[in-house]
């Protein structure tokens, strides 16, 4: 991956600029990033989580949201980004980069050490959010390295593992090892709070709770709506179980700090507007819809990045409901709690959700609710932002959107031009675009 080749070329140039190249290298000059000095769990733990709310509220939302229409760019790169041209493998550099060498290689030393020294805590919150990161990635890509991932020098072309029979199998693995491993003791080393872990504060419960909801998300994908309804129904009851990481003013939300540092290159879309019109969602649409610049009502610098949310799970909840003939009342609860916890979210009142709810287009009651269009329509507007919204375009086929430019909206990422360059084992473009291959769980 590409820091590995710049230590490699940077310790060629070494040889060819002096004679005692071999005492310099021996110096540390080309010590491998990927086997640092041990860095103590209690530190990696906190920097790993901020970096994950990163992955997530960046690149990841930027463009699943800009694939899914809801919103559109209107500026520089980002009018040929909206029309596709622009989202050549160089764009996803830094999203592929980020997940490898801050998130996952973090995770394994995280994982190792928490392994070596019996901190079952620590090594079942690290398995949770590598489950979670890896869902993110695969999701997008397909095919990615997994097993032969993060070895560094040792392996610098790791191999491409199969989405529906290694990564999802580990993903799901990996939820069930973090629940049995923090329901163990703590090896006499618990979560460090006050900092230590800014999703939950060491509280182990909550992690249980979050690790079900992921598990949830990864069933649905699956079409196993059956168990995700089991693991839905088990994991968050209000927002306070949130998965989320909340940014400061000193260190601001990734929405905050594009919308400073590139102002006019993104806008609410259209389309989700027109939506959301058409539904008389005027309360949310007048939050949504301003002008998106440092300071939107919504996106704050304080900005309340979630991993997966309790909006999210009722409604994963209803659809499971809905598609294994679930009680026409369970149904409704779960929908109206979703569309209650995004009014929450934005900070409106109970007055304005109950005037909501009294549009029989939203609310046609009990035994009328419909997966298409109440439940996937409401779960679109209440992740307005969230990376999952472009995984439920794909597998649901909702909404029909109108693509941008030719005949397809892309059904997934292209692979990083790092990866393209430099790892032989990574599909070329004849293997895999914008527009092939759906990934394992799509339409």
């Amino acid at each position: 991956m590409k820091s590995h080749i710049f230590k490699i070329k940077f310790a060629l140039l070494l040889c060819l600029a002096t004679i005692s190249c071999e005492n310099i290298l021996d110096e540390g000059i080309n010590q491998d990033p990927n086997k640092p000095l041990s860095v103590p769990v209690t530190a990696l733990l906190p920097a790993i989580e901020i970096n994950i709310a990163d992955v997530t509220g960046g690149d990841f939302s930027r463009f699943n949201c800009l694939l899914t229409q809801q919103v559109e760019g209107v500026e520089r790169q980002w009018t040929s980004f909206n029309n596709y041209t622009g989202l050549t493998p160089n764009r996803f550099d830094t999203a592929w980069t980020n997940l490898y060498e801050e998130v996952f290689i973090e995770l394994d030393i995280l994982i190792a050490q928490s392994t070596e020294n019996g901190f079952n805590h620590y090594l079942g919150i690290g398995e949770i959010l590598k489950a979670y990161s890896l869902m993110l990635a695969t999701d997008v890509w397909g095919d990615i390295p997994f097993t032969e991932a993060g070895q560094g020098l040792d392996n610098t072309s790791p191999a491409y593992d199969d989405q529906a029979t290694i990564i999802y199998p580990a993903i799901f693995s990996l939820l069930q090892s973090g629940i049995e491993n923090l329901q163990q003791g703590d090896g006499d080393f618990p979560v460090a709070t006050n900092g230590g872990d800014v999703f939950y504060n060491g509280d182990i419960d909550s992690w249980i709770r979050a690790a079900r909801a992921i598990r949830a998300r990864a069933y649905l994908h699956q079409g196993n709506y059956a168990q995700a309804l089991v693991d839905a129904q088990a994991s968050f009851t209000s927002r306070a179980d949130n998965l989320r990481f909340t940014y400061n003013t000193a260190a601001p939300g990734q929405w905050f700090r594009f919308n400073d540092g590139r102002t006019g290159d993104i806008e609410f879309h259209p389309f989700m507007e027109g939506l959301m019109q058409g539904l008389n969602d005027t309360d949310r649409l007048a939050i949504f819809s301003e002008t998106f610049v440092t300071d939107h009502p919504y996106l704050v610098d304080a900005f309340g990045q979630d991993l997966i949310s309790y909006r999210e799970i009722k409604f994963i909840e209803a659809e499971c409901l809905s598609r294994t003939s679930g009680g026409a009342t369970a149904i409704s609860e779960a929908y109206l709690a979703g569309i209650e916890a995004s009014f929450e979210e934005v900070g409106l009142t109970d007055a304005e959700y109950t005037a909501y709810i009294a549009n029989t287009d939203v609310n046609p009651g009990v035994g009328s609710i419909e997966l298409n269009p109440h439940i996937y329509t409401q779960k679109y507007i209440g992740l307005f932002v969230q990376p999952e919204v472009y995984n439920d375009f794909r597998r649901t086929g909702f909404p029909a959107l109108t693509p941008t430019s030719g005949t397809q909206v892309p059904v997934r990422w292209n692979y990083s031009s790092d990866e393209l360059l430099f790892n032989t084992n990574t599909p070329g473009p004849s293997e895999a675009d914008l527009f092939k291959p759906r990934v394992d769980w799509n339409l």
